[in-house]
């Protein structure tokens, strides 16, 4: 007997096969959550302190329908050939040739994954009050942990997202509420004169560069994707719209507040505790994901 059989397999090496291919809904919710990052509240938050409410709303809709146009395209071809970043990537540049970009890719993976588990850890030994030898034992669990998502593959990383992504985006709508009650309204909100200066150039910019590496890896899920217009819409929705509201809420608060951490709001909101269970969560779920891609690199 062929014991693989009995495998839970992601098909690293291979096509998706039409029976494992995944529905609208469920790829949507996957990459919407995927987009769910505090890192993109956060260059949110440094184009809130640098742009009036319009400018802003203007540079974000650009930035976010590149970025999703961008992912919608590779999301295509990912959809139509059924291979993950890197087999797609020997394709284009052989053997040899994908080995750069197999690193590049890989390794800016392993960065967003020690900011994440490193952020959980400091996060939690400010606010708790622990002592400081804590952080790096919390630094190394936090690692272990967020990656036992990764071995159960796309359906822990599904059932994941299903929860983690409802319950984020009702605190972020508490919380989003609570500012505009503080501001005083759109009018409150319109009246705001930034105290720093950023151009229209660098703002969709930073909105495009902060998130093009998950964009580009965003393959490997939109792989699974039923057809090509599943794997397009579900594109949009997870990088127009999700990374969209993500810098949305982080330039909301830092223009309220004056505060571009999206964790140091919610604690002027008094949210300290729904920002510690939003921001592990959050952390989770992406480096979950990271974990992931990680593996699929086999230069890494």
């Amino acid at each position: 007997m062929d014991d693989t059989k009995h495998v839970d397999h992601d098909y690293p090496l291979s096509e998706v096969p039409a029976g494992a291919r995944k529905g609208l809904v469920s790829t949507s919710i996957l990459l919407f959550g995927f987009t769910f990052f505090t890192a993109t509240m956060f260059a949110g938050g440094k184009m809130g302190m640098g742009l009036d409410f319009k400018t802003l709303v203007y540079a974000s809709i650009a930035g976010n329908l590149l970025l999703g146009l961008y992912a919608a395209a590779l999301g295509f071809i990912a959809c139509r050939s059924g291979l993950n970043s890197v087999l797609m990537g020997r394709f284009c540049f052989g053997e040899t040739g994908s080995k750069l970009s197999d690193f590049l890719l890989g390794f800016t993976q392993i960065g967003w994954y020690a900011w994440g588990t490193a952020t959980i850890a400091l996060v939690l030994v400010k606010m708790l009050d622990l002592p400081q030898s804590w952080t790096i034992p919390l630094m190394i669990l936090f690692g272990f942990g967020f990656s036992l998502t990764a071995f159960v593959g796309y359906k822990g990383l599904d059932l994941l997202s299903r929860v983690a992504v409802p319950a984020m985006l009702i605190l972020l709508a508490i919380s989003l509420w609570i500012a505009t009650r503080d501001v005083g309204g759109l009018d409150g909100l319109l009246a705001i004169t930034p105290k720093e200066s950023m151009s229209w150039h660098l703002a969709i910019t930073l909105v495009f560069g902060t998130f093009v590496s998950g964009a580009t890896q965003a393959t490997n899920w939109t792989r699974f994707a039923r057809d090509g217009r599943t794997a397009v819409l579900s594109s949009l929705v997870g990088f127009f719209i999700g990374n969209g509201l993500m810098i949305l809420v982080g330039a909301y608060g830092a223009m309220v507040y004056q505060e571009p951490d999206i964790i140091g709001v919610m604690v002027l909101q008094g949210l300290s505790v729904a920002a510690v269970v939003m921001l592990f969560l959050n952390i989770w779920k992406n480096d979950g994901v990271r974990s992931l891609l990680e593996s699929s690199h086999p230069m890494i």
